[in-house]
């Protein structure tokens, strides 16, 4: 089976693409208005609290390998119940965040007047089924290109346009507390993806080795195209090639004129690909070690002669399949399907770092890890609707409510033995 487990390279091809992914469309521009010439500071900012982020979860899936990924130190932190908890706000916000992957890639490609945003994730969500089914080495180096080619196009037209037409690489306005902290919190939907490589730890070879290196691949050249692109909305003067609201098809326009919209296009669907990749064949990993531990049916546990969680990956081209159904019913929209999904998400991430702040002990980490805890809760509070509080409640307490009885079962038969 080595052969079909994938070393640094093929596992940084789930990472980068995944984790540059639509934040860095949509993200540089919008920061710059907030924060002004302080964004680049921003963005240094929240690279730091990203390295962190993959520190801690690159650790718990290294310490605590399988399918079940951080999950697996959830349960080691916090009990069994605690863990199903984490694995089922994972399963909804991906449910939810990979058909919104689907949509944004359909949203570039429709600017070309080929097809509806819709029609085109009907059209993507089988082809990524079909890609997720194949030996997963190969699905890594199929995102590892995509996500290279997609960086290299970013990084290069972003430099150009620096050297093209910079403008006075300074921070000249005054610095505001309200605005820059603003930013962060924008920039805290950057920080996700980290959590989920510990659901192919089973899928690599020598997981010490090949994590720590694909961690270290994957936020230096997220780093570089993070801070170069943010850098080139801020610096480059477009005036000249560029009307209207900036976006950050401009920055690519010195290298392809009037093809930009086209390359941004592909450029867009290589990065959704390269998302969906990582999200729904963790979340398949994930449905199948839940499948063997008797929690879901046994036959999601399935898996191909090249180890794939087939069954698993079917059901969920069937649930994405019913949220776009939902979207074409118009009970959800992108922006709402996002922050559905990113909701559970940070509930999932909240969750992952806890285990991470009490297994660890680096005290920098440990010290950073509860920061980020704080500054997720907070988000939480402040930027999702009641229902989606009501239900991460109710499974929390639904959850919460039978770990709290294991314990004190298991307390009690040790005081019975101790008599």
């Amino acid at each position: 089976m080595k052969q079909n487990k994938m070393g640094p390279l093929a596992l940084s091809g789930f990472i980068i693409g995944p984790i540059l992914g639509s934040g860095i469309f949509i993200l540089p521009p919008i920061v710059y208005g907030i924060a002004g010439d302080w964004a680049i500071a921003a963005w240094a900012f929240i690279i730091v609290i990203s390295f962190i982020v993959a520190l801690i979860f690159g650790f718990l899936s290294i310490q605590f390998p399988g399918d079940g990924g951080a999950t697996n130190a959830i349960e080691h932190v916090f009990g069994v119940y605690v863990k199903r908890l984490a694995a089922f706000y994972l399963i909804i916000g991906v449910t939810f965040g990979a058909s919104a992957v689907l949509l944004t890639a359909g949203q570039y490609i429709e600017k070309l007047n080929i097809a509806s945003d819709l029609t085109v994730s009907y059209l993507l969500l089988p082809v990524c089924i079909l890609f997720l089914l194949a030996r997963i080495n190969l699905v890594g180096k199929i995102a590892f290109g995509m996500s290279i080619i997609a960086a290299l196009v970013l990084f290069l037209g972003g430099a150009k346009s620096l050297l093209d037409a910079p403008k006075t690489l300074v921070i000249a306005s005054s610095f505001s507390p309200s605005d820059f902290s603003y930013a962060l919190l924008i920039l805290f939907w950057a920080v996700f993806g980290w959590e989920i490589i510990g659901n192919y730890s089973a899928d690599v070879i020598h997981p010490k080795q090949t994590i720590t290196k694909a961690i270290l691949i994957s936020i230096t050249a997220i780093s570089i195209v993070n801070l170069v692109v943010a850098a080139a909305i801020q610096w480059a003067d477009f005036s000249e090639v560029w009307s209207g609201e900036l976006t950050i098809t401009a920055i690519v326009y010195s290298l392809f004129g009037n093809a930009s919209n086209l390359i941004m296009a592909i450029i867009a669907l290589f990065l959704c690909c390269s998302t969906y990749f990582l999200y729904v064949g963790g979340l398949s990993r994930l449905i199948a070690s839940l499948a063997a531990d008797h929690v879901l049916p046994k036959l999601l546990g399935r898996r191909s002669r090249h180890n794939v969680p087939v069954i698993a990956v079917f059901a969920v081209f069937l649930l994405n399949l019913a949220v776009l159904l939902l979207v074409q019913a118009g009970v959800f929209d992108l922006e709402n399907l996002v922050a559905f999904a990113n909701s559970f998400l940070t509930m999932n991430a909240l969750i992952g770092i806890g285990a991470g702040v009490v297994l660890i002990q680096n005290r920098f980490l440990k010290g950073s890890g509860i920061a980020l805890a704080v500054a997720f809760i907070l988000m939480l509070i402040f930027h999702s609707s009641m229902i989606v509080l009501i239900l991460i409640g109710a499974l929390a307490i639904y959850y919460g409510v039978r770990q709290v009885a294991v314990n004190r079962e298991v307390k009690w038969r040790s005081k019975a033995e101790e008599r």
